[in-house]
């Protein structure tokens, strides 16, 4: 059975940093990502004072992220300019959906 597979990208960044970040990550999404083979949805979580983002990005496989990862995120100028960031990913794929009591 497929599992869901899920991409975390975390920054930690001054607050002045904030707005250019998140423009950034949407424009990447919205231009480069959106439309992506695979790709299921994405949320921008942050703290409260605004000095640490978390893209929370769910794709219904491993390999239709790797894909993108490989074909599109590698060559892209807005990933780079995201890289400056220094963004901390990591990967997860469902094990087992709590839902719920009733």
């Amino acid at each position: 059975m497929k599992k869901t597979y899920f991409v975390i990208v975390r920054f930690e960044i001054q607050q002045e940093q904030f707005q250019t970040l998140v423009s950034l990550i949407k424009e990447f999404f919205e231009k480069e990502v959106s439309s992506c083979p695979g790709f299921i949805a994405s949320q921008i979580l942050i703290n409260e004072d605004k000095t640490k983002v978390v893209n929370y990005a769910t794709w219904d496989s491993k390999e239709k992220f790797e894909k993108f990862a490989d074909e599109i995120a590698s060559k892209s100028e807005i990933s780079k300019k995201i890289g400056a960031f220094k963004p901390v990913r990591e990967t997860f794929s469902e094990f087992e959906y709590l839902p719920k009591a009733k």
